[in-house]
């Protein structure tokens, strides 16, 4: 792969970041101590939010003199925003780095490696597996936060309106249920973003319908495989819901899982953030939403996540050392669990107490251990390019929900330009 085309992967096509000191949001360092710089996407999402500044104030409390600068950027604006700022030569001391950001971060040698961090620590024996995804040559980059399979996330009360009273396990259930939902409830059944806007939202949710029908955007080899006919059949099945009305029409996912928490919706395929917001937002309709595998051939789960990463341009390794284990301790992983509920980055084992109140977890798991893919949203054979190659796929996507274009020709100009692009 050429230079060129490796840095794509990396520096956005528009360079219109915010540089670090210019867009913070959150603390603000004072005209005392050192400044620690820690961006993420998470400070402001609620309680996810709030655990995040405990630990920040954790930090701070055992570190005097050394502020946080807790800069707030959108999780779709967060990987073209920090490539940007690298690029530029500004380097957090910390930060969250999406599973998809990780490839080329580690190719272009912009990661420092954690192995003295962790040595003489418990840390390499409680993370999860997935951390061979931040491992190269024998050194370990990244520190994993979460790791969440998308799942079908359900409103059993919508169900019972409706006198549904099995969970949809296949694509037509679902389009059944979901008619049925609309008509006897006048809300909507399966709801998912069709904002043109985000991206990687629409990639998301093109990958879920293709993986649970057996194809993908591209194979291993670097091949491009988005004409397959699984593919086809796929995406007709996803965009039925859309043509017959049953999804609402340009709202993003953020507006999609306010929609569902508020009762709006019957069924999203999502993570147990959607869960979690449900919980923070409307506790009331908690007890009754439940989670379950994608309604696809595969039941293959679409798995998001993170790591958490220090830069090699850090100036401040040690204090982000120190930082990194205060986050992954084991009473804070469990808070993470248990308190959020959001599938942690090391083994936890739940309380009993916990799992009675919350049997979906136990649903979580399962479908984590039997039809993990997709993970961190990377094209395969084509990850070091991902930001690129998931917006050329979905350019040619647009046309279908603006009904300009049918699957077949939207497919077969994603195969034409993915192609031409990146070869395969």
């Amino acid at each position: 792969m050429t230079q060129r085309k490796l840095l794509r992967g990396l520096v956005p096509l528009a360079v219109g970041g915010l540089l670090l000191a210019g867009c913070s949001a959150g603390t603000t360092p004072g005209d005392d101590g050192e400044t620690f710089v820690y961006p993420s996407w998470m400070w402001e999402e609620g309680d996810v939010g709030v655990w995040h500044k405990q630990r920040m104030a954790e930090f701070e409390a055992a570190h005097k003199g050394v502020k946080v600068q807790a800069t707030q950027i959108g999780a779709g604006d967060f990987e073209n925003q920090i490539n940007t700022q690298i690029s530029a030569g500004q380097f957090p001391d910390l930060m969250p780095a999406f599973t998809g950001m990780m490839p080329s971060l580690i190719a272009n040698d912009l990661l420092a490696p954690l192995d003295e961090c962790f040595a003489g620590t418990d840390l390499p024996d409680r993370v999860l597996p997935s951390i061979s995804v931040a491992e190269k040559d024998g050194k370990t980059y990244g520190a994993p936060l979460t790791m969440s399979p998308q799942g079908l996330i359900y409103n059993s009360e919508l169900m019972k309106q409706a006198g549904i009273d099995e969970v949809p396990t296949t694509a037509d259930e679902l389009y059944s249920a979901s008619k049925a939902i609309f008509e006897t409830t006048g809300k909507f059944g399966y709801a998912y973003a069709t904002d043109n806007a985000d991206v990687q939202q629409h990639y998301i949710n093109s990958l879920q319908w293709m993986l649970g029908y057996g194809g993908d955007w591209s194979s291993e080899d670097g091949s491009i495989t988005a004409d397959d006919p699984r593919n086809v059949e796929a995406l007709k099945a996803y965009l039925s819901f859309y043509e017959d009305g049953l999804t609402p029409k340009g709202l993003n996912a953020d507006e999609i899982r306010t929609l569902f928490a508020e009762g709006g919706a019957a069924f999203i395929i999502d993570g147990p953030w959607a869960i979690t917001q449900v919980q923070s937002d409307n506790a009331e309709l908690y007890p009754s939403v439940g989670y379950a595998p994608p309604p696809t051939p595969g039941h293959t789960a679409v798995t998001g996540g993170a790591f958490w990463v220090i830069p090699a341009g850090s100036k401040n390794y040690d204090l982000a050392c120190d930082y990194l284990k205060i986050n992954l301790g084991e009473d804070v992983q469990r808070e993470w669990l248990e308190g959020l509920l959001q599938i942690p980055g090391t083994n936890v084992k739940p309380s009993p107490a916990f799992i009675e109140k919350n049997p979906w977890v136990n649903e979580m798991a399962i479908v984590a251990a039997k039809y993990p893919g997709g993970l961190g949203y990377a094209p395969p054979g084509h990850r070091l390019e991902a930001a690129a190659f998931r917006q050329t796929a979905v350019d040619s996507l647009i046309g279908v929900f603006s009904g300009s274009t049918s699957v077949e020709d939207a497919l077969k100009e994603a195969q034409k330009n993915l192609t031409a692009e990146f070869g395969g």
